[in-house]
């Protein structure tokens, strides 16, 4: 049984050992398949091991992400392999590749706790030790890099096939990362990123707006 929330997913919880990221290009058709998936969401039995799927509209209304935070990847293989198989990520929509994450590094930026906005910068990495090599270089660069008005958290999920890194960052609202990427602090940070790291190559981010939370009952 699931209920709704009204808040964001709390990212950094203890008992998240896997995170299960969806994006789905909607164009025209987010809102209906938004509303589409939530609807065949509520209706299905909830999966032992889910702990929560969220699902994220586009700002710029052209796509969704399902947000899904699991147990462990054992609870998901049995989900879906049961005899009525879960189905991650986006109902009712184009199948899209969920991808499996795991949470390597958070950290809190203010202790404002309103999130109004959440954006999502990838990357492509060449392999786990790239993937650890980035997100400590992040943090090493931005260490002493004053806050940006209007950033929450950074939540960096490594993807498990070693692909992949996504910050899930949390922000106020979607005004203050616009002011923050047009800034020169913002073009100096995302610079020494994109450019000074061997392995890794920016693939761009979108920001996004809660649509609905479902949890465990």
């Amino acid at each position: 049984m699931s209920r709704r929330v009204v808040a964001p997913p709390e990212i950094a919880r203890n008992d998240v050992h896997l995170v299960v990221i969806t994006i789905r290009y909607a164009g025209d058709r987010q809102r209906e398949l938004a509303e589409g998936a939530v609807a065949q969401r509520e209706k299905e039995v909830w999966p032992e091991g889910l702990l929560s799927w969220s699902l994220f509209v586009s700002t710029d209304k052209q796509a969704l992400m399902a947000y899904e935070q699991w147990t462990g990847g054992d609870a998901l293989d049995c989900a879906l392999a049961g005899p009525a198989p879960y189905l991650p990520g986006i109902p009712g929509s184009e199948p899209s590749l969920p991808v499996r994450y795991r949470i390597h590094r958070s950290q809190s930026i203010t202790a404002e706790t309103a999130v109004g906005c959440v954006v999502t910068p990838a990357f492509e990495t060449e392999g786990p030790e790239r993937q650890r090599h980035f997100v400590d270089e992040v943090f090493s660069m931005t260490k002493d890099v004053a806050p940006m008005p209007g950033a929450v958290a950074a939540h960096f999920h490594t993807s498990i096939d070693g692909t992949r890194v996504l910050n899930y960052a949390e922000w106020t609202d979607e005004q203050s990362h616009c002011d923050a990427v047009t800034g020169p602090r913002g073009e100096h940070v995302r610079r020494r990123v994109s450019g000074e790291i061997p392995g890794v190559r920016l693939c761009g981010y979108r920001r996004w707006n809660l649509h609905t939370s479902l949890a465990v009952a």
